[in-house]
């Protein structure tokens, strides 16, 4: 639980780290009119924008080509500063991965190391541009003139700028770890409902009504464990095979199921096969992949185990666990 919490609050982080590392491209472009950011702000603070899309750039656009000394290159920095942003948008969708599945943190945790290399990379290429394309002398005064005096003004209100700050990145960084925590929440309320116990005849009428053949159709692992098999049933349809076993209790079906594993991906890695793993309530596993062309599945949840294989595709082995509560929807 803290590597989750860690990791959610990190993919959080990004996005206004994100923000700031690629800040310097619009003021970059604000430099080329003379003006600091606090006095853009000022400039255009009684200025109510429509709520539409695209008019916010709009006015940029014509506020750069009107008071900027080179138009031309405002409006590039102003595009780049678009396309450097979207590593805060990749934070956010990385936060709701982490959210919905809090078993695969590893992939979450490389997707923000990468994020992260790419914000210090933007913030560097800030330098580089600076040294590339230093301002005029008398734009550069004009600047540090205005930042000097808005220094000494915010020096007045520091303490209260830094409380209100402070406030307000506390409850963007509250309301958004709720928003992804609540998104886990549902998600695991929705995993860990346990299915109901899973009969003989639950499978057998379900395959049945999807047009498999039942009667006499062998299992293909029924020896193993065989002392503490209780019920199987199996049925086929074309090339579309699924197999159910019961079992007496719950802590055979995790061997069994490595057997199986290991006897369907003899070829694969320890570590290959993992990937292809998810877990289910209960610590239980469900395994998927495509072996040879053929799409196999195999599932262990309470005393049952479940294998499945097909030419086609996993569509219906899901349906097939939906309606037999294995799964859920969502």
């Amino acid at each position: 639980m803290p590597g989750f919490i860690c990791t959610l609050l990190f993919s959080i982080l990004l996005l206004p780290i994100n923000l700031c590392c690629a800040f310097w491209l619009f003021r970059e472009a604000l430099n080329l009119t003379g003006m600091t950011f606090q006095s853009f702000l000022k400039r255009n603070s009684r200025t109510v924008l429509p709520d539409r899309p695209g008019v916010r750039q709009r006015f940029l656009l014509r506020f750069f080509s009107e008071h900027s000394s080179d138009p031309k290159a405002s409006g590039k920095l102003l595009w780049a500063f678009g396309i450097c942003t979207l590593p805060g948008l990749g934070a956010l969708l990385l936060a709701e991965y982490i959210a919905l599945h809090p078993d695969k943190l590893k992939y979450a945790l490389a997707g923000d190391l990468i994020l992260l290399t790419l914000n210090i990379g933007i913030a560097l290429a800030g330098r580089a541009y600076r040294r590339k394309h230093p301002l005029d002398e008398h734009t550069a005064e004009r600047l540090e003139a205005q930042r000097i005096k808005e220094k000494e003004e915010g020096k007045k209100t520091l303490v209260k700028s830094i409380l209100v700050y402070g406030i307000v990145g506390a409850f963007f960084l509250a309301v958004l770890s709720f928003f992804f925590l609540g998104i886990t929440s549902i998600g695991t309320q929705r995993k860990t409902a346990q299915p109901e116990q899973i009969s003989l005849q639950d499978v057998n009428t379900v395959l049945v009504n999807k047009g498999y053949e039942t009667a006499n159709i062998p299992t293909t692992y029924w020896f193993y464990d065989e002392s503490k098999l209780l019920n199987v049933c199996a049925g086929v349809k074309g090339e579309n095979k699924f197999e159910f076993y019961e079992y007496t209790d719950g802590e055979t079906v995790g061997g069994v199921y490595n057997r199986i594993l290991s006897s369907i991906s003899q070829d694969m890695e320890p570590a290959e096969r993992e990937s292809h793993e998810t877990t289910l309530p209960g610590g239980c596993k469900m395994f998927t992949a495509i072996l040879n062309g053929i799409y196999q599945l195999v599932l262990y949840q309470n005393d049952t185990v479940v294998y499945a294989h097909s030419p086609d595709s996993f569509n219906e082995i899901n349906d097939i666990l939906m309606e037999l509560g294995y799964l859920q929807n969502g």
